[in-house]
């Protein structure tokens, strides 16, 4: 390119214009420049820069004669400018430049430059040995000696260039790299190249500049390699050089050397090298892949498809320290594996590349893995005995999998996580205490319990032992916290082999790991500690001469619990289902107290208002042998009761406004029936049963969990306090990982935990005489009138309230769209109970009242008795009076019912007595009504635990009819969609305690609730 200079020339405006000398044009962008020809008396840059859309050409010298009129230069410019173009076939010089290998080179080694390794033309150090160039940029070699070399260094004094060419390109780069000196009178390359630069910036550049910022181009053009390949482009033309990578085997330097390649004029010069390029190793795999078409496959640098693996070499030092070897693995053709120390190839490491200089190869290592990303570096390293069990935690896996060299001493070792027995040995069993020798068994080798906590204690990961490590963090083994966070935490002793535990924290060790504790011995000591484990009283049960009634046999085991419970000093939860006789187990254990324990101390009972009559009925039929006082009313005197009686009955609401009384009492019993109308621990209620004082607090119910595990952490708290830990441990440790995130590790474990102080059983599973129970979802169609109401009610009070749960933001408002839910049940019920219009129901249609009333005549008909539930007091009173003018016997139940005792016995034993109307909530607990067989739940209740608790009622021992239940439902509203989601959260009670519901409206998403609030289509 530089070469094209003709002879003669031509007049233009009546001078006489040479051919242009195109060596003495520079350029950047879309601006071109004409350095000084040596020879001119009145010397001048000239400028030519092509406007944009909006902008004019500009055109100017630095000459004096230019500012008066055009000058030579910038004709001479034009000239230049026209046979570039005709040169590059019509293409500009910075098009050409940029599609040329020299951009593409530039680019790669200026691409992603930090501040570790800069490369501006500031950053640079160039040293020259020319003595003809005066530049004040270079220095004359040290020696004196002439190299014929321009070097240049980088910022960190490292060698980047060595240019060899002695032609006037090696001037002309020195020109290029450097500024003008103050004494010089023409501007040089260099600057002339910067004042280009800076005509051409864009607007954008000028505000970046404004504000001190560069462009990712403008950091590539103001780089030195930008500028040597700029120059080499001009000098040797995008085609004119050959470039050769080497390495350089002292150093592991990659390097390329460009020579200047063989044509038509420069045949004398071919093979001549230009200079010599130190590639940075983080740049040599792109420039490989970028320049495989032209760089020649010299020395086999050409990426080589011979596999390479980083493995290790692991060996065991006298110490037991372990020594980790990087090596690089070589398959060869013919399958013979060969070994290579990658410290000693360290050297010869371009990131994923590496030069192997005995194979003569440059060979691509493959990806690294979890060891080799933590071992980047190629060096040998020492692991000290105390850091191997974390190194084998972490990588023991890779090692021993992969095609790593690992001495045969280091496969042997192991982390131990999880343990293969548990033994115990009892060396004393008191009344609060046990003295116990306790080991983890690991293969061939135990540790004992007083170590691990002692090891967690000083928080000690691993303990070694002869055949590995135990990690003291495993999941077998974090159910030992809440021990050491207990009284265990103060007994640990390295010098004793046995360590006292609570029985609190017997069934704690118990429930920390999936195997059974295994008690060695048998004497009597390990017979008895045996018979604890497994929830046994020490002695059968007695018979009991006060109790009239016999009990079948899984309520003698259940009465065999109790016992387990009052001889260790706990309390408990018996969570029976509905109907199996909860309150004849404890009638039976309170004869057991006084016939055989000697009880003398009275027995309280706490139930909710509704029951009183029941406890009090079935304590004298069962039990006669206990004198019983129901303590409640306001002419009641306690001083009275307690002297009189051996249980005192009373509320829940007496016991919060009466505490003060009942606490100065030490009851041998005190029993919570129906504990889950007491499940807040806020209340007052609740808090004044934990200011009760007893031998043994028992919480009955059919339903621990209705909405939460919180629930169960409640009851437990009360009748075993303190054996969950605090609030905030349950909670981050079972009811997250449950309730959220189903972890089923964690519902094993609280299974294990509470197994213990919960007895659950189902009648499925105890009763085989108990007779078949039919439920029946019957699905109805809204009249006419119930579509409008429905349709106007979501119109008017729904759509704001479906705008809240649309915005992820706000807060949902439950109260609201509870009283809306409850207005559509209602509109689903009967259009009467929305209209106020109750004695006059007959004027409405419902889809729902047709379904039942069919469903009341075939029950009639067929001679069976009927409860009937529902929620809402005025459906109850609709119903009521449509069985007066059917002219059919009922009785009714609610909330503001008295003599309860009589009306249930009515329906049970009258046969002209056909039909049971009551609330859910009344109904629900402490009533017998076997002489139903037929049950409807005319609207559906939030909760399904509920619902069955209900028809528990009929469903119960004494039944000896099969049961049908009706459960009705209205399709296409909020019912059909009530009736799925409670079907589909009946889980948590289930997996825990094998029984739940979690029904209520908080428990719902916002996408369910929305669902809620659907209009019905038709």
């Amino acid at each position: 390119m530089q070469r094209s200079r003709r002879k003669g020339g031509k007049k233009v405006l009546g001078q006489d214009i040479s051919e242009p000398d195109l060596s003495r044009v520079e350029f950047h962008r879309h601006g071109l420049a004409l350095m000084p020809d040596p020879t001119d008396r009145r010397p001048g840059v000239a400028f030519a820069v092509k406007g944009g859309q909006f902008e004019q050409d500009q055109r100017f010298c630095s000459c004096a004669i230019s500012q008066t009129r055009t000058c030579n230069h910038l004709l001479e410019l034009a000239e230049a400018r026209k046979a570039l173009h005709r040169n590059l076939n019509g293409r500009g010089l910075d098009e050409a430049f940029r599609a040329s290998v020299w951009h593409r080179l530039a680019s790669i080694l200026v691409d992603g430059l930090g501040d570790d390794s800069r490369f501006g033309l500031d950053s640079v150090h160039v040293k020259s040995v020319f003595p003809s160039t005066n530049c004040n940029r270079c220095e004359s070699d040290e020696t004196g000696k002439n190299d014929s070399m321009i070097k240049v260094f980088s910022y960190k004094g490292e060698a980047a260039l060595f240019y060899f060419s002695q032609g006037p390109d090696c001037s002309r780069l020195i020109e290029r790299c450097e500024k003008t000196r103050e004494d010089d009178t023409i501007p040089n390359r260099g600057t002339v190249l910067d004042r280009l630069a800076l005509l051409t910036m864009t607007e954008g550049e000028r505000i970046m500049s404004g504000r001190g910022g560069k462009t990712r181009r403008q950091v590539l053009e103001e780089s030195f390699w930008y500028r040597l390949c700029y120059h080499c482009y001009r000098e040797f033309g995008p085609t004119g050089c050959t470039f050769y990578p080497s390495v350089e085997h002292s150093t592991g330097s990659f390097t390329v050397t460009a020579s200047i390649s063989g044509t038509e004029d420069t045949d004398s010069q071919a093979g001549k090298p230009v200079f010599l390029m130190v590639i940075p190793r983080t740049k040599v795999r792109r420039l490989l892949d970028v320049f495989k078409d032209l760089i020649p496959n010299q020395h086999g640098l050409a990426i080589h498809p011979v596999p390479l693996k980083s493995i290790f070499e692991v060996t065991m030092n006298t110490e037991l320290d372990l020594e980790i070897r990087p090596l690089i693995q070589v398959i060869q053709e013919g399958g013979e594996e060969r070994f290579f120390e990658k410290e000693g190839l360290g050297r010869f490491l371009y990131e994923d590349l590496v030069y192997i200089k005995e194979l003569g190869i440059l060979a691509e290592l493959e990806k690294p893995r979890g060891l080799e990303r933590k071992f980047r570096a190629p060096k040998k390293m020492v692991l000290k005995k105390s850091q191997v069990p974390s190194f084998l935690d972490e990588f023991g896996e890779d090692l021993l999998k992969g095609a790593h060299l690992v001495d045969e001493k280091v496969r042997a070792l192991k982390i131990f996580r999880q343990f293969d027995r548990l033994e115990i040995m009892p060396d004393a069993l008191e009344r609060d205490w046990c003295w116990l020798s306790v080991q983890y068994g690991y293969g061939n080798t135990s540790v004992s319990l007083i170590e691990i906590l002692q090891a967690k204690k000083d928080g000690q990961r691993y303990i070694g032992t002869p055949e590995g490590w135990v990690d003291c963090r495993s999941p077998d083994l974090d159910g030992l916290d809440p021990i050491l966070k207990g009284s265990a935490a103060g007994r640990l002793s390295a010098k004793s082999s046995t360590i006292r535990l609570s029985r609190m924290d017997l069934f704690r060790l118990q429930a920390a790991g999936t195997e059974p504790l295994g008690v060695t011995g048998d004497d009597e000591r390990s017979n008895l500690l045996k018979k604890m484990l497994k929830m046994k009283p020490a002695r059968p049960l007695p018979r009991l001469k006060g109790s009239t009634s016999t009990l079948r046999p899984y309520q003698e085991r259940g009465v065999e619990w109790i016992r387990f419970l009052f001889e260790n000093g706990f309390g408990g939860l018996l969570c029976d289902e509905m109907g199996l006789g909860k309150t004849h187990e404890v009638m039976s254990f309170m004869v057991y107290l006084r016939e055989h324990e000697m009880v003398k101390s009275p027995f309280l009972v706490v139930c909710p208002t509704t029951v009183l009559s029941h406890w009090s009925n079935k304590i004298r039929e069962h039990s006669p042998a206990l004198k019983e006082t129901v303590y409640h009313g306001g002419q009641r005197d306690f001083t009275e009761v307690l002297r009189q009686s051996d249980v005192i009955v009373t509320s829940y609401g007496i016991l919060r406004k009466d505490i003060e009384k009942l606490e100065k009492v030490k009851f041998s019993l005190a029993v919570f029936d129906e504990v889950q109308s007491i499940k807040n621990p806020q209340t007052l209620a609740y808090w004044s049963a934990r200011d009760i004082r007893a031998g043994i607090k028992l919480g009955l119910t059919g339903t621990p969990i209705e909405n939460s595990l919180n629930e169960l952490k409640a009851h437990l708290d009360l009748t075993v306090p303190g054996y969950l830990g605090d609030d905030e441990e349950f909670e981050s440790r079972y009811i997250r990982p449950i309730e959220i995130d189903a972890d089923d590790n964690r519902r094993k474990e609280l299974i294990r935990l509470i197994s213990p102080f919960t007895l659950r059983r189902r009648k499925e599973t105890v009763l085989d005489d108990l007779p078949e129970k039919i439920e029946d979802i019957r699905v109805c169609s809204l009249s006419p009138d119930q579509v409008k109401l429905y349709r106007d009610a979501i119109a008017s009070r729904g759509k704001n309230l479906l705008d809240t749960l649309k915005d992820e933001v706000e807060p949902i408002p439950y109260i609201h769209i509870f009283a809306l839910l409850n207005l559509l049940k209602q509109i689903c019920n009967h259009p009467a109970m929305v209209e106020g219009s109750i004695d006059e129901y007959e004027k409405y249609e419902s889809g729902k009242w047709e379904l039942f009333k069919q469903l009341i005549a075939e029950s009639l008909d067929s001679g069976q008795k009927v409860v009937i539930y529902s929620q809402f007091l005025a459906m109850i009173q609709i119903v009521e009076r449509y069985l007066q003018d059917l002219d059919v016997d009922f009785v009714t139940l609610t909330g503001k019912s008295v003599k309860r005792g009589q009306i249930i016995s009515r329906f049970n034993n009258d046969p002209a007595c056909r039909i049971y109307l009551g609330s859910l909530k009344a109904g629900g607990a402490g009533v017998d009504l076997v002489a139903a067989s037929v049950v409807i739940h005319y609207d559906r209740w939030w909760n399904a635990a509920k619902e069955d608790q209900a028809t528990d009622r009929v469903h119960r021992i004494g039944q000896r009819r099969g049961v049908q239940v009706f459960k009705l439902v209205t399709e296409g509203t909020l019912e059909e969609k009530i009736s799925a989601i409670i079907e589909k959260k009946r889980d948590l009670m289930d997996s825990v305690i094998k029984e739940n519901d979690p029904g209520i409206l908080k428990t719902f998403s916002r996408k369910e609730l929305i669902g809620l609030l659907a209009v019905p289509e038709g």
